[in-house]
C-alpha cells in the first residue's frame, strides 16, 4: 500500500476591522506545534476562518481537506 503524503498546511485568518470590512489572510504551518501555537496567538481581532492541508494519495493524486471554522462576534 503507498502512502498519501501532506505536502502544505494553511492556516486562514479573519481580521475585523472596524465597520462591515473584513479581510482574510494566510500563513503555511510546518508542523501541528507551530499550528497550535498560531492559533493560540491569535488576537482578539483575528478569527480562525479554516484550515487546509494539501498533498497527494496513495496513488499521487493531489487532495486538500479544507477545515472550516465558524467564529460569531459582537461588533459596536
Amino acid at each position: 500500500m503507498e502512502h498519501s503524503t501532506v505536502e502544505k498546511c494553511t492556516i486562514v485568518v479573519r481580521r475585523l476591522k472596524p465597520g462591515p470590512d473584513v479581510t482574510e489572510s494566510s500563513t503555511d504551518v510546518e508542523s501541528i506545534e507551530q499550528l497550535f501555537e498560531h492559533c493560540l496567538s491569535l488576537a482578539e481581532k483575528h478569527l480562525l476562518e479554516r484550515l487546509v492541508i494539501s498533498g497527494r494519495d496513495g496513488r499521487g493524486r493531489k487532495r486538500a481537506l479544507s477545515f472550516t471554522f465558524q467564529s460569531v462576534s459582537e461588533r459596536d
